[in-house]
């Protein structure tokens, strides 16, 4: 019948999108996430500080065309976390949907 992972939260296996305090912004599939850690696989990261391209356009295009996973496991410390949505959340135009 499968493996089944209910022990891992809704969002396992789910491309999500995780907006930190600073800025930056991953898109990966969540292993897990609790309230120390949001665990992604198969991730990659706009940080805005070294990209010319802004959040909401970078989100706007891996929306439509995916997103280049460069980054094997990632865990991102809760505490820098301010958003954790369904890439399939995200509206075209690549906004977050309103908390």
């Amino acid at each position: 019948m499968g493996t089944f992972h209910d022990h891992m939260g809704e969002l396992h296996g789910i491309t999500v999108v995780v907006r930190q305090k600073d800025g930056n912004t991953w898109i990966g599939r969540c292993h897990s996430e609790d309230a120390i850690e949001v665990i992604l696989h198969d991730a990659d990261q706009h940080v805005v500080s070294e990209s010319d391209e802004n959040p909401v356009d970078w989100l706007s295009r891996a929306r439509q065309m995916g997103h280049w996973p460069r980054v094997s496991t990632i865990r991102i410390p809760r505490e820098t976390v301010s958003a954790l949505v369904r890439l399939s959340d995200v509206n075209q135009k690549g906004e977050l949907p309103e908390s």
